[in-house]
């Protein structure tokens, strides 16, 4: 049965969250009374735990408890975990860092069992069958690779966890270039895809044995959709002029990356 949670979570995303009952939801209640002396003593020095953006470093937080023995996360057999991610993000952009984080980190498969779109927010949940429960600290590492963070950590059963995240800084992690140059892409294994933010304009040239059946997006911060090309027949060379709010571009091929297996070059000019 899918269940709606309320979205008055954003108000927290402003503050630090507390030290106490985040470790009270990463290793359960049970854990926490039980240990609760030992624990208090760890992290007693609580802005040690946190980060130079004013955060909760869960991977510190996380390397603490597992090296005095109070984080277990492996089972002996599957279980379903169950995670709810929650932000104020556009939908596109918090789908393709959360999705993108939890495949970095071995989970390929979950299943949705909600999602939400309010004036407010977001809300995401998925489940997972895993004798693996999500490690806060692994998360952390991967959303600081797209300049995202994580709020708040509560844990709403055994297996059942909410990550409140901010993405209010969010940019994505994309293949490095050189601008003003011209610049030789390997056979991709995936579509390209580059942070042209203060870009003016791109030339793809495709190489003289491949047929390169051109399909090129353009979108903003945020991933909306701005422009997109989209060829019926082989290309040679494309020119293409970003608008001022062009911040992402994908460079693919309309039916397969077979047609360009010797790459691409292309040429990205700065404003």
């Amino acid at each position: 049965m899918v269940r709606f949670l309320p979205l008055l979570f954003l108000v927290t995303l402003s503050f630090c969250a507390d030290l106490g009952s985040n470790l009270k939801s990463i290793v359960g209640d049970q854990i926490y009374q039980k240990n609760s002396a030992k624990i208090s003593s760890l992290f007693a020095n609580e802005p040690s735990f946190v980060d130079i953006n004013g955060n909760l470093n869960y991977d510190k937080i996380a390397t603490t408890l597992r090296t005095n023995s109070l984080l277990n996360l492996n089972y002996s057999s599957p279980t379903h975990m169950q995670v709810t991610f929650r932000t104020s993000s556009s939908p596109m952009l918090f789908l393709k860092v959360i999705s993108q984080s939890l495949n970095n980190l071995g989970y390929t498969y979950f299943l949705t069992k909600n999602f939400q779109t309010m004036d407010s927010g977001i809300s995401w949940t998925v489940s997972i069958n895993t004798q693996f429960l999500l490690n806060p600290g692994n998360l952390y590492n991967e959303l600081m690779g797209n300049n995202t963070f994580i709020k708040d950590i509560q844990r709403t059963g055994q297996f059942s966890f909410i990550y409140d995240i901010d993405m209010s800084k969010t940019v994505l992690d994309t293949a490095a270039y050189e601008s003003d140059a011209n610049v030789e892409l390997s056979k991709p294994l995936e579509p390209y895809f580059f942070n042209i933010n203060g870009k003016k304009s791109i030339e793809i040239t495709a190489d003289s044995s491949d047929n390169w059946i051109a399909l090129v997006k353009v979108f903003d911060r945020n991933l909306k959709l701005i422009s997109q090309l989209k060829s019926d027949k082989k290309e040679k060379v494309i020119d293409i002029e970003f608008p001022s709010d062009a911040y992402y571009i994908l460079i693919d091929d309309a039916y397969s990356l077979e047609n360009i297996k010797h790459g691409l070059k292309i040429y990205i000019k700065s404003n």
